[in-house]
């Protein structure tokens, strides 16, 4: 393989971060099996969230030569709101596994079973941690002129992406900009 291919390949593997999460979610969803409802959701939620934990660690380690101890922490707070999504997610899942109920019968009958209300009160508070923690890093990498305000503010609206669905989106972005 010649120089220019392989320069190239290196300049946009970073972008590969984005796969992560959904090749994650993929394989939970392959892996799951039985009747589908609000459980099956949050295997989902907690599948993308460790995913998504996955390329931040990935990503935090391959531009670390670019981040500073503020940033460090700063993705710390977000590793550690996307441990609490997964944790939540996985007792709420946990708790009503294998049950065909939908978002409504989930609601009436899921605070009867152990584990449902105190897995989404901390998926709750790691979002609210992913969401926080991403909006800082994005103002800080941006403010450290690290990336250009264009992919600073890209990373703040990114960040506000609802973190239930796909957290830290982001974050990620501006990890691979960093890699870039």
């Amino acid at each position: 393989m010649n120089a220019a291919r392989v320069q190239q390949w290196r300049r946009w593997a970073p972008f590969g971060l984005f796969l992560v999460a959904p090749a994650v979610g993929a394989v939970a969803d392959l892996l799951v099996s039985g009747p589908r409802g609000h459980w099956s959701g949050h295997v989902g939620s907690g599948a993308a969230a460790a995913g998504q934990l996955l390329a931040v660690v990935a990503g935090a380690v391959l531009a670390r030569r670019r981040l500073n101890v503020l940033l460090v922490v700063l993705l710390a707070v977000v590793a550690v709101g996307l441990v609490l999504e997964v944790v939540g997610n996985q007792r709420v899942a946990a708790s009503i596994w294998k049950t065909s109920y939908g978002d409504d019968e989930a609601a009436a009958v899921g605070p009867s079973f152990e584990g449902f209300e105190s897995g989404h009160a901390l998926a709750g508070t790691g979002d609210m941690l992913v969401v926080v923690g991403g909006l800082a890093f994005a103002v800080a990498v941006g403010a450290f002129r690290r990336v250009g305000l264009g992919a600073a503010v890209a990373g703040v609206v990114l960040s506000l992406f609802p973190p239930w669905i796909l957290p830290a989106v982001g974050t990620v972005l501006l990890l691979a900009l960093l890699c870039y």
